[in-house]
């Protein structure tokens, strides 16, 4: 039994259109963040460490916050300094020995001293067991490095 007789032009483009509409719709769906627990709750700081030099003399704090909105934030302390150098980023790291495990760009450093913030994504803030890296890209090495220890609310 034929569903479109002398029509397969017709049915076929009936069920791409059908399909594309599935997948546009699963996007939309999976591309929200309210499954994440990161994103859910009150403000708070959820996860900070001391800077450690690796490379060159990085001093300062990193800590991981939720905002009032939801959003994550990636803070270095107003104590934060590394050496200036071209072309440093801040990377959320995992490492095991000198080995990469988990490697994601945050965002180019903004100065080489003082406070400032960077956008996080809540599937990257999940990750368990990360480190806030100062990276230069030019000579490939780290600079300095904070493992973040999650805090514990005081509720």
């Amino acid at each position: 039994m034929k569903i479109f007789p002398g029509r397969p032009r017709l049915a076929l483009a009936l069920i791409v259109r059908a399909v594309l509409a599935g997948l546009g719709a699963g996007l939309a769906v999976g591309r929200g963040d309210s499954g994440s627990a990161f994103a859910q709750g009150p403000p708070r700081v959820l996860a900070q460490g001391k800077f450690r030099s690796i490379t060159w003399s990085t001093l300062g704090t990193a800590s991981l916050v939720r905002e009032p909105s939801g959003d994550l934030r990636l803070r270095l302390s107003s104590s934060f300094m590394t050496k200036d150098a071209p072309e440093l980023y801040v990377y959320l790291a995992k490492l095991r020995g000198q080995q990469r495990t988990y490697w994601k760009n945050v965002g180019t450093l903004k100065r080489s001293q003082g406070a400032q913030q960077y956008a996080v994504s809540s599937d990257a803030a999940s990750t368990p067991g990360l480190a806030v890296a100062i990276y230069c890209a030019k000579c490939n090495k780290i600079s300095g490095l904070a493992p973040l220890t999650p805090v514990r609310s005081a509720d």
